[in-house]
């Protein structure tokens, strides 16, 4: 008997956790979907140096296009994955291998380091929708 009731306790306890951990995804999920929103759509244009803001916008001539599959356009020719790291800025990798960091500082991006084809200097910002 005591070990019918210790079972029924194990069984009980094994189903309440699957739900929790869903309930946990679904957060997750919430945030993922806030951050596409907030990144997708618009490209992110140079604004630092000005080269041509507007241009960017249109064009993609020196902007970040960044799609919802989790794929990116760095100037129309630089190409690669994206994600939201667990502080909020972006992870990029291009498809050569290089691995950098954009810095989300209110509505502009950063890179933290001087790559080939940017400088840490340099600083971007969503154009107009």
């Amino acid at each position: 008997m005591l070990q019918r009731i210790a079972l029924c306790v194990v069984v009980a306890l094994g189903l309440c956790v699957p739900h929790d951990v869903r309930a946990q995804a679904r957060g997750l999920e919430d945030v993922n979907t806030e951050a596409m929103l907030r990144f997708t759509g618009p490209r992110w244009s140079q604004i630092r140096p000005e080269k041509d803001f507007n241009g960017g916008c249109v064009i993609g001539f020196l902007a970040f296009q960044f799609s919802p599959t989790g794929y990116f356009v760095f100037n129309n020719r630089i190409r690669g994955s994206w994600r939201v790291d667990e502080l909020g800025n972006l992870r990029l990798r291009t498809k050569d291998g290089v691995v950098f960091t954009l810095i989300v500082e209110g509505e502009t991006l950063r890179p933290t380091r001087n790559l080939d084809f940017m400088k840490r200097t340099y600083l971007y910002q969503r154009c107009p929708a």
